[in-house]
């Protein structure tokens, strides 16, 4: 026997979908977790709307769908009481939905029902429960867990007042910037900004136009000036090299850090033209790690490589993966010659390889950047620093701008990109001091003869590493020319040979005809 069909308004089937879900969420509705992923807008416990738990907001919302099935504000509930309820009566009333015969007419076809997605109150709660989703709590053993940011309180609390944030006409955040001087100068990351229509906005909630004064391109530091009064600026002189393994956090604008971690790697240069380059493309095989390509013209096309070639060991050490291979080179300066041992067939060789340049590398031998893929959106520029220390702190592109601090409440940098899913990068605070110096110099008087000089050395490396590109397209460019040549005499020698054959076929047939 059939049910009687009854049309609805309200979207049934995405209605049991979320109740589903929230099951999921009671997992992390407790009292211990009753505050927002930190690197957003942090709510605290407290009387009111606020501090219902996720079970109670979340049955307000069905009720604006189902009347009578959400909580009522003069009722003190049991969290676990209050799940149940809410289940058995939305079943209750999903019953009446349900039908054995399919409605044609009905826009959820398929389904016997009528979906009004157009409904606002439809829209209220995808909103609502997807908001849920995309602020799930970290557990507590994690690093970015609640309790974890509570420790660092103390730390961060200094450089509130030392932060803040860069957004543009749109209400947008680009970046945090670190206050530099009491007279109203900021940096922040440069290639996040417009060339023009910021704003700046400290902790306390005043805003400005933010004007850009000069940019370094180099360490991609913009420094800004904002007509506000009250100015915290940090101390860049107290500012000191840390350990690895050093707890670091990074300030936002609220009581909480926006992320912590450590330091992972020391200081050093990130610049591709600073770094070796041996120019092969690799393989995990059973045999080791083979060669699969070779760059012409590259040390390793000089020192005789082929592909096929198992490398076996650089200066001594065995060689067990890619990774392990590239970072013992990477790690190494342009010129330097290595040692490799490597297996040709049955035979083992000893060759010598003086390492170009990283900069001088062709697209296809540079490889692709798997981070990339995973753990969230990168900094577009996350390379070529001339020095920064690596962390993990998970931060956001637009969180880069800000102080990193360490537990001693000491300023070590400024974050200045997200480089990976574990790493990102910051500026030192020697470093800084500097480049906030020079900035301050390009503002009022031409810059040093040091500091032009040692652009015009950067300037002639980025021309050597041009020119040696362009003579390596050449050289191949004339191969391919040469190939182009014999392949064309060799298909006129064929065509010919082809005619010549055709007509001793012709020729053949006409002598048996007579």
């Amino acid at each position: 026997m059939k049910k009687n069909t009854k049309k609805i308004k309200q979207p049934t089937i995405w209605i049991l979908a979320f109740a589903v879900g929230l099951i999921v969420c009671v997992s992390f509705s407790s009292a211990e977790t009753q505050i927002r992923y930190v690197s957003d807008e942090l709510v605290d416990e407290g009387s009111g709307e606020d501090s219902k738990n996720l079970i109670e907001k979340f049955g307000d919302q069905l009720g604006k769908l189902f009347q009578g099935i959400g909580p009522k504000d003069d009722q003190q509930d049991d969290g676990g009481k209050d799940l149940s309820e809410y289940l058995g009566k939305l079943l209750e009333q999903a019953q009446e939905f349900w039908t054995d015969e399919l409605d044609n007419d009905a826009r959820g076809k398929g389904f016997g029902l009528d979906l009004d997605l157009n409904d606002p109150r439809m829209a209220d709660l995808m909103q609502f429960y997807q908001a849920q989703l995309d602020k799930r709590r970290p557990s507590r053993n994690e690093k970015d867990h609640r309790s974890v940011f509570a420790e660092y309180k103390p730390v961060v609390e200094p450089y509130i007042q030392s932060t803040a944030r860069i957004i543009n006409e749109k209400n947008k955040q680009l970046s945090l910037a670190t206050v530099v001087s009491h007279g109203g100068l900021l940096v922040t990351k440069a290639s996040e900004l417009p060339k023009k229509g910021i704003v700046c906005e400290l902790s306390d909630g005043r805003r400005a136009e933010a004007k850009i004064l000069s940019t370094d391109a180099t360490w991609d530091i913009a420094l800004i000036k904002v007509e506000l009064l009250g100015l915290k600026p940090v101390n860049l002189d107290g500012g000191k090299q840390v350990e690895l393994g050093t707890f670091l956090a990074a300030s936002g604008l609220d009581e909480y850090p926006i992320a912590v971690g450590v330091a992972s790697v020391a200081p050093r240069n990130l610049s591709a033209n600073e770094r070796g380059f041996l120019g092969i493309g690799m393989e995990n095989t059973d045999e080791g790690v083979k060669v699969n390509q070779v760059q012409r013209g590259s040390g390793a096309a000089e020192a005789g490589i082929e592909v096929g070639d198992i490398i076996l060991k650089i200066d001594g050490k065995s060689i067990n993966s890619p990774a392990q291979l590239a970072k013992s080179v990477s790690g190494r300066k342009p010129k330097e010659e290595i040692k490799i041992l490597l297996r040709r067939g049955d035979d083992e060789k000893d060759l010598k390889a003086v390492l170009g340049s990283r900069g001088q590398a062709v697209p296809q031998f540079r490889g692709p950047d798997p981070s990339a893929q995973f753990g969230g959106p990168l900094s577009k520029n996350r390379k070529d620093f001339p020095n920064a220390l690596q962390h993990d702190l998970t931060l956001r592109p637009n969180e880069c701008g800000g102080p990193l601090i360490d537990l001693d409440g000491k300023l070590v940098g400024v974050n200045i990109a997200r480089g990976g899913r574990v790493k990102s990068y910051a500026i030192p605070a020697v470093d800084l001091r500097a480049v906030i110096a020079r900035l301050n110099d390009q503002r009022n008087v031409p810059a040093d003869l040091g500091h032009l000089e040692k652009e015009l050395g950067s300037i002639d490396g980025e021309i050597d590493s041009i020119e040696n590109s362009l003579r390596d397209i050449r050289k191949r460019r004339e191969v391919t020319l040469r190939a182009l040549e014999e392949f064309e005499v060799k298909l006129r020698d064929i065509k010919k040979k082809r005619k010549e054959t055709r007509d001793a076929i012709e020729k053949a047939k006409s002598s048996k005809g007579q």
